[in-house]
């Protein structure tokens, strides 16, 4: 099918998108989250412009500290500043304004918990639209089309909230919800504000992609290479609203195609740092594949002829994200060396960012972005 075809079919399909879209649920406050900022830390800098409260939240003693510094150290029940001690959970809270840890600014409540291992854990505790502003920069060009920025709003609000729902989320023996990475989404606090992304944010206020009622694993990822992918692929698990697509609007954008050559030694050091038992790499092959043309496993072959077979995702990340850019590739062995050569970046489930931002450079809205990407979903405003 040649690319002009595609793109017209595409056009057609969306033309039904907008009727996926439910009537506002107006009413209702935004949920809060809880961020894990620094983990497992020996200290921490407390700082604030205006005077600070201090709880200690199991104790119930409070207190009202200067703006700072504050240093934070683990003391043998919990922790300690200078001149006082706190049990193992303390809030912060300024006054006005914004606290920093460790030099960075964030809006609403730092929380600091003793870890198990004795050492200290920042947890941000704010509501979802204020995360959300520190959150749109950390993963695209607040500059892009508007359409493109709001629709990247609202996945990664639904990815919160869908989060929130899933039993409290794989952190909640931490204290927190979601992390400040790429383990979660990428979370810059005031550092990551930005007018175009605050105004995005603002624009969608409570809205959320749903599937029967519910809302989505929202996932996302920078450019699917010409079509995006079954979630079950990716990850092992099926979601009906994660179907791959055709994604003619992410050809002709970065990573589009890259290509990188590696040592086996490296390869072999990487994947034994992820755990995984190998011992002199003979070859590296792909597995199951997709139609379109994306590893599902890789295969990798000992110098004793045992081969082992891990998803080309795990196999992706450990040798790093940024250097094997995605699981649409080739492999070439050359020498002591292997090359890979493909198309895209990222996991290539749901959302691809430069695809939004292609369609809304020709004019499509942030529902139809979001229709095409995510299979029969519904629009609907939950606050």
């Amino acid at each position: 099918m040649t690319r002009p075809t595609i793109v017209g079919a595409v056009v057609v399909a969306l033309l039904a998108v907008q009727a996926a879209a439910r009537s506002p649920q107006l009413g209702g406050v935004p949920p809060t989250v809880r961020i894990g900022l620094f983990l497992d830390r020996s200290v921490l800098r407390l700082e604030g412009e205006t005077p600070i409260t201090a709880t200690d939240v199991l104790g119930g003693q409070v207190l009202t500290l200067v703006g700072g510094p504050w240093m934070i150290r683990p003391a043998p029940a919990g922790m300690a500043i200078p001149g006082t001690t706190f049990g193992p959970i303390a809030r912060f809270a300024p006054l006005a304004g914004a606290l920093s840890v460790n030099g960075q600014a964030y809006r609403g409540a730092i929380e600091v918990r003793r870890t198990p291992s004795g050492r200290l854990t920042a947890i941000n505790d704010l509501d979802l639209e204020q995360y959300l502003y520190g959150v749109i920069k950390g993963e695209i060009d607040p500059r892009w089309p508007p359409e493109a920025v709001k629709a990247q709003a609202v996945a990664a609000r639904t990815l919160a909230l869908e989060t929130l729902a899933a039993s409290r989320g794989k952190y909640a023996g931490e204290g927190y919800t979601l992390r400040a990475t790429t383990d979660s989404q990428v979370y810059l606090g005031v550092a990551g504000e930005d007018p175009g992304a605050t105004a995005a944010v603002d624009a969608t206020r409570g809205v959320v992609v749903t599937f029967r009622g519910q809302p989505i694993f929202a996932a996302y990822h920078s450019n699917s290479g010409g079509h995006t992918e079954d979630s079950e692929n990716v990850w092992g698990t099926p979601h009906p609203y994660l179907r791959g697509v055709p994604d003619p609007f992410a050809l002709n954008g970065p990573d589009e195609e890259w290509a990188t050559r590696l040592p086996l030694a490296a390869i072999e050091a990487d994947l034994r740092r992820g755990g995984v038992s190998v011992t002199g790499i003979a070859a590296i092959e792909p597995g199951r594949m997709t139609p379109w043309g994306r590893a599902v496993t890789v295969r990798v072959v000992d110098e004793g002829g045992r081969t082992q077979e891990i998803t080309a995702n795990q196999f992706r990340l450990l040798l790093g994200p940024t250097i094997v850019r995605s699981t649409m590739f080739v492999i070439t062995r050359e020498g002591a060396d292997v090359s890979f050569k493909g198309r895209g970046s990222g996991h290539g489930v749901g959302l691809d960012q430069w695809g939004a931002r292609a369609m809304a450079l020709r004019g499509f809205t942030l529902e139809q972005i979001l229709g095409y990407y995510y299979t029969g979903i519904a629009i609907e405003r939950r606050y």
